[in-house]
């Protein structure tokens, strides 16, 4: 908003800030649960638009040439070792079980009206985080590769 609006940055928050509170107090939380909804269809949707554009742009490298030579720097492929096999691990079962930063995500589970819908969340959840990976591994991989 600073940027489109040329607004100073703590302006831009505090407009944030209200138009939050205002929507949250007007629809309670299914506001909250909608706008979330909104939001994670929107990033999802984007980020696979950067795909395309990103693997095709004439200034990136293909990520197959570059992930295990030395073209540019060394290669971002490496090679599990065994004094590294413990953090593989814990950033392994970080990633797939999650943490405490997935607290919405335990909120709205223990909150659901029946234990049918808490497991269908948790099945629709099991899908949907890996795919929501997927647009940042293949940007990260081309932006190692340039």
């Amino acid at each position: 908003m600073s940027v489109i609006l040329d607004l100073s940055y703590a302006v831009c928050i505090w407009i944030s800030a209200a138009v939050a509170i205002t929507y949250t107090l007007m629809g309670g939380l299914y506001s909250v649960a909608y706008t979330d909804v909104i939001q994670l269809t929107l990033i999802f949707v984007t980020s696979w638009l950067c795909v395309p554009f990103i693997l095709t742009s004439p200034s990136s490298v293909p990520i197959t040439s570059t992930s295990f030579n030395h073209t540019f720097q060394a290669p971002w492929v490496g090679t599990l070792t065994a004094d590294k096999a413990w953090r593989w691990i814990d950033i392994f079962l970080l990633l797939s079980i999650g943490d405490l930063g997935f607290q919405d995500f335990h909120q709205r589970t223990l909150s659901a009206s029946s234990s049918t819908t808490a497991k269908l969340r948790c099945y629709a959840a099991a899908f949907l985080i890996p795919t929501f990976g997927i647009p940042p591994v293949i940007i990260g991989a081309v932006a190692a590769s340039t």
